[in-house]
């Protein structure tokens, strides 16, 4: 999935809006900071614990901690800020494209598990915890957003066909996508907002509609991206 898929139909929201955030609050450099932003990184009270997953899925914020931390992205703090979950997490990504694909990853299970469960969640921040050299502090992705791709799927004739599972057998991926279905989670490898194309609509240019749903959805939580300089600056 890339950040460059054009006609981008739901406006990101702007690093700005961190920006102002951090001055409101009276914070210059950080290290992390959309936690800091939100002013969560205290708020024990609204710690989320996680928890094991259930069949069928209950779409509760413990059970998507647990499934990130499957999908080997260790997750140091899941927290409430009023209608929204702030998610810090330990990046092992060491490449622009590997901490691409965990954000992939991140955000189909929001989708899967959280959005398609109505869990009446407006966000997902997402922190990393220690990022490298030129990673970005933070990013966010908007339940809209989700539910405008999952429509789409819903309206392709080949929506029932989605799928999200991973092929490497390095996680629960296998056997959790087998027993699920399309109303519950599907972990992924980080191409998950893709889907079988065979019986989807296509547009004027040979893209099918699922697709560029996919990556209109994957640019608009790229797009969220906060780096060094943004929070410097």
């Amino acid at each position: 999935m890339t950040d460059d898929s054009p006609d981008v139909t739901a406006a990101p929201p702007s690093r700005r809006r961190f920006l102002g955030a951090a001055a409101a609050g009276g914070t210059t450099a950080l290290a992390g900071c959309v936690g800091s932003l939100l002013d969560t990184s205290d708020s024990s009270g609204n710690e989320i614990e996680p928890e094991e997953p259930s069949e069928p899925r209950k779409g509760t914020p413990g059970e998507f901690y647990t499934l990130v931390e499957r999908n080997d992205i260790a997750v140091e703090s899941l927290q409430w800020d009023e209608s929204d979950l702030v998610l810090r997490y330990d990046s092992s990504a060491s490449t622009e494209s590997e901490s691409t694909t965990e954000i992939e990853v991140i955000t189909t299970l929001y989708n899967e598990n959280l959005v398609k469960n109505d869990a009446e969640v407006d966000m997902l921040y997402a922190e990393v915890a220690e990022p490298f050299d030129g990673q970005a502090y933070g990013w966010g992705v908007k339940t809209e957003w989700c539910e405008q791709y999952n429509a789409a799927v819903a309206d392709s004739e080949g929506g029932d066909n989605e799928t999200g599972s991973d092929g490497d057998g390095s996680t629960d991926a296998e056997d959790d996508t087998e027993e699920s279905d399309s109303s519950n989670e599907t972990e992924s490898d980080g191409n998950s907002t893709d889907t079988t194309e065979s019986d989807s609509s296509s547009t004027e240019d040979g893209t099918s509609s699922v697709n560029r749903a996919a990556m209109v959805l994957m640019s608009n939580v790229l797009n969220t991206r906060v780096y060094e300089d943004d929070v410097e600056n």
